[in-house]
């Protein structure tokens, strides 16, 4: 790919952006060339979503992470890794393939009591509350879920924020909840933004969301559990006083590169796919339930 770039320079190509397409292919047969072990190649001819839509994909899959914290274990001495999201903390010196010298988990310790951790495995109706994949599109989960959702937002104040399995699932519920009429309740309490695939309009609605929380009005941020919000936006104070996650965050299991990837945990690392499936679904979750108390002053349900 150097090479492409300094033959365009020689040529005295100016404009460059005519061979953008070419410096991709480039750029991706360098990595091909570049690493063997730890990476696979995987071709999909279509979404399994919409197999009658052609859309083939090409994809060079990294299943190794030690790959990545190779460089830092040996550049230094001594390596502290800590985080609120590493249990179960024995997973991880497998994943990465170091031998941990000293491992400790510490529990939280607030001066008063700041969080109220909730399971809800019933409905208002008694109906049992599930998000197995079978289950979760019954309407009775669907109605339970909006009733819960309703209940929430009128009852906490300032933000809310409700995470899902999958933006397919959002899309299929915030359907639903519209033709139910539950939408128009809750926004008889507070107004409600979504997460989308699109960055300037999830920037967009955070903003409009943070601005309703300012300003009183309060506010429904509606998310995924594996999306760009959970990963990295925080709603301390008064932007999060209630986290909503509407079902355990399992990764689609007939992925293919998920299915590569189990294979090699299990063959290089010995991990058994249930256990590491398991294992981040929690990293995710407390992911999730992690964006609301941020600091000593923070609370939520």
């Amino acid at each position: 790919a150097e090479r492409l770039r300094s033959l365009l320079r020689t040529l005295q190509v100016t404009d460059v952006s005519d061979f953008n397409p070419l410096l991709l292919v480039g750029d991706f047969a360098t990595l091909l060339a570049t690493y063997r072990q730890g990476f696979c190649i995987i071709i999909e001819p279509y979404d399994e979503r919409s197999p009658a839509l052609p859309d083939p994909l090409f994809q060079f899959c990294c299943n190794d992470a030690s790959i990545a914290m190779k460089p830092v274990f040996e550049r230094f001495q001594s390596v502290v890794i800590t985080s609120g999201t590493l249990s179960p903390i024995d997973m991880y010196p497998k994943i990465l393939g170091f031998e941990p010298r000293a491992v400790h988990s510490f529990a939280m310790s607030f001066s008063r009591d700041i969080i109220l951790p909730l399971v809800v495995t019933r409905g208002a109706d008694q109906a049992p509350l599930s998000s197995k994949f079978d289950l979760r599109s019954e309407p009775t989960t669907v109605r339970n879920y909006g009733k819960l959702l309703l209940d929430i937002a009128a009852t906490v104040p300032d933000g809310v924020v409700a995470f899902f399995t999958s933006y397919s699932y959002m899309q299929q519920v915030v359907r639903e909840w519209h033709a139910l009429g539950i939408l128009k309740r809750v926004l008889e309490h507070k107004l409600v933004f979504i997460e989308t695939t699109d960055v300037l309009e999830t920037t967009m609605a955070l903003e409009n969301f943070k601005r309703a929380c300012d300003c009183g009005r309060g506010a429904v941020f509606l998310s995924i559990a594996r999306g760009k919000v959970a990963e990295g936006v925080d709603f301390d104070r008064h932007y999060g006083r209630a986290v909503l996650l509407l079902g355990v965050p399992f990764q689609y299991t007939l992925g293919r590169v998920l299915r590569a990837r189990l294979e090699f945990l299990r063959d290089t690392c010995a991990i058994d796919e249930a256990d590491f499936l398991t294992f981040d679904a929690i990293r995710q979750a407390a992911q999730c339930a992690g964006r609301v108390i941020r600091g000593k002053t923070d609370y939520g349900i």
